[in-house]
């Protein structure tokens, strides 16, 4: 498990969205690490969660 978090969490896999006013961001968390980095507290953030009914895919 060490090695698999070590080559997952190499900079050349990540991606760092830098934001704008009407941007949106969505990800598969069945296969994606994610985070976040600080941010302004007097920002507005709106986070919505969606699930999609059917079969996983593996």
């Amino acid at each position: 498990m060490v090695r698999l978090r070590a080559h997952i969490l190499q900079p050349r896999f990540a991606y760092t969205h830098h934001w704008q006013v009407g941007d949106v961001v969505y990800w598969d968390n069945q296969v994606t690490l994610h985070a976040r980095t600080p941010f302004d507290a007097s920002e507005r953030r709106v986070l919505k969660r969606i699930s999609l009914a059917g079969r996983r895919p593996f």
